[in-house]
């Protein structure tokens, strides 16, 4: 069948490689919602509930019978399957490009933890490069606002998960500019900065790592009104104190894909 819907961007649905068109946005949000939970049953009173939530309850009911035939005649025969209390989207969840993300970034950790970093390296970088834009682009009703920020959350913790790869693996000069990057878009994130700490750290720029210690603490303070992480902390220390855990393991690099 070959049918596949991606919703890290705007949503877009490809049957057999070519692109199928979905006209209306409740006929995408009900896809997208059956697409978060691809291969298991989504209660009709949910799909109510959450797509026609700005008012049209009265009608909700008789609307979504209507947005379902319509999605069944855009899509493949027997895709949206009607079970008790609701519609399944009968697709394994990998042909969900969120689902795969899930899947890789888990076979990515199984590989880090293993102590395979091409691998993780590998995995990682496929699971990212399947986002086009942000989650769910587009669509702003208060679910999908909601979805959209967990991926995202996720999306950014899978990024700096891989950059604990490439810095075990020995590419702290690499990965300075993208984690520069990530802390100017995401500045209250302590996790990148200690990663920044540690990179500068590694390749010999230790005065550069202590700055951005002292610009974290002034960022923290004026935005939140805290202090740095007790880890933020001791890593200062360890940077003061050329601790030697700080170096690059001997066994660090990447081979392979």
């Amino acid at each position: 069948m070959g049918l596949e819907i991606n919703i890290l961007g705007p949503c877009e649905v490809t049957a057999d490689g070519e692109p199928a068109t979905l006209i209306g946005k409740r006929r995408v949000a009900v896809l997208t919602k059956l697409a978060l939970n691809a291969g298991q049953a989504v209660p009709a009173e949910r799909l109510r509930g959450q797509v026609w939530a700005d008012g049209a309850a009265a009608t909700a009911g008789k609307q979504l019978h209507i947005v379902v035939s319509k999605l069944r005649d855009a899509l493949p025969p027997q895709v949206i399957v009607t079970v008790p209390g609701g519609y399944r989207l009968d697709l394994p969840p990998e042909s969900v490009d969120a689902h795969r993300f899930t899947f890789l970034t888990a076979e990515a950790r199984s590989a880090h933890r293993d102590g395979d970093l091409a691998a993780a390296d590998r995995l990682y970088r496929e699971a990212l490069a399947l986002w086009r834009g942000d989650a769910l682009s587009g669509m702003t009703d208060p679910w999908a606002q909601a979805e959209s920020a967990r991926l995202e959350a996720e999306r950014l913790t899978v990024l700096e998960k891989h950059v604990d790869v490439r810095l075990a693996a020995g590419e702290h000069h690499e990965v300075v500019p993208a984690l520069m990057a990530h802390i100017e878009a995401h500045p209250l994130r302590e996790r990148p900065r200690a990663q920044l700490m540690l990179a500068l750290y590694r390749a010999s720029r230790p005065s550069e790592a202590i700055e951005v210690y002292r610009e974290t603490r002034r960022t923290l303070a004026d935005e939140l009104g805290i202090e740095p992480g007790p880890g933020l902390r001791r890593l200062l220390q360890s940077v003061l104190h050329r601790d030697p855990a700080l170096d690059l393991p001997r066994s660090g690099h990447l081979v392979g894909g």
